[in-house]
């Protein structure tokens, strides 16, 4: 059996009044695409930010690899294997795509100016070990030819996958990714989620997605999870997912 890499439990955000994430109860099975779709405002992306600190939940619970994590800081996550992506990449728009990878390492000696002086050698290797390893990426996500470029000159598929490379920097166990395939042409969006399966089948990743391009999500998603108005109101494999009569009628504005 697969075992279950992230929990919610009973779940709930409020802001005032509002309900942004209501008693949402789900789970991800390790080694997945698990999807998590839904209309405009039914609360997909609060959730992601519950789950990973960045709000603290009103009520509910939160495990990641079976440890209890709804009361840690985004770092402290973070820290555990659970990265994530934005909407909008948040790139250094200034700084080339190999550099832009080798920031995002975990654990820099450079990072603390003593260590620069006293560990320069060891500094020296390290900084040797983020280059090949960003390089290796970079390969995988098919950007290694513009490794030199500046991230403010790619395109908006590009910087989407500079983005995804940025997050694997950090060795996670799962990936958040907030509309990966957004704003892009369904070439490059296919070929985003080609990249995704892929990682997911050779490094044994998890990936929790929200995705408003349906059609594309569905075509490599293991499980679904349909949210609206702050609620799960339906999950199961793609094609139950989308002949669900409750998911049809959300997506026709009919519920």
């Amino acid at each position: 059996m697969e075992e279950k890499i992230l929990k919610t439990i009973n779940l709930t955000k409020a802001f005032g009044g509002l309900k942004a994430v209501n008693n949402v109860t789900l789970d991800v099975k390790e080694n997945t695409i698990t999807g998590l779709i839904g209309p405009n405002g039914s609360g997909k992306t609060t959730l992601f930010n519950t789950i990973f600190g960045v709000y603290k939940p009103n009520q509910g619970e939160v495990y990641f690899k079976n440890e209890r994590i709804d009361g840690l800081n985004p770092h402290q996550v973070y820290a555990k294997g659970l990265a994530r992506t934005f909407q909008t990449p948040r790139l250094f728009q200034k700084l080339t795509v190999l550099d832009n990878m080798m920031i995002a390492a975990r654990n820099h000696l450079g990072d603390k100016l003593l260590n620069v002086f006293i560990k320069r050698h060891g500094w020296s290797e390290q900084e040797e070990k983020f280059a090949e390893k960003a390089l290796e990426i970079l390969e995988i996500i098919e950007l290694d030819r513009l490794k030199d470029v500046p991230a403010s000159e790619l395109s908006g598929g590009q910087m989407k996958l500079l983005e995804l490379g940025r997050a694997l920097m950090t060795d996670p166990k799962m990936l958040l990714l907030d509309e990966p395939a957004a704003g892009v042409n369904p070439t490059l969006a296919r070929r985003i989620f080609e990249k995704i399966t892929q990682l997911r089948d050779e490094l044994s990743l998890t990936f929790f997605t929200i995705e408003h391009r349906i059609e594309i999500l569905l075509e490599h998603a293991d499980w679904v999870y349909v949210m609206h108005n702050g609620t799960i109101i339906a999950e199961g494999l793609p094609d139950e997912v989308v002949n669900n009569k409750m998911v049809v009628d959300v997506y026709l504005g009919e519920v």
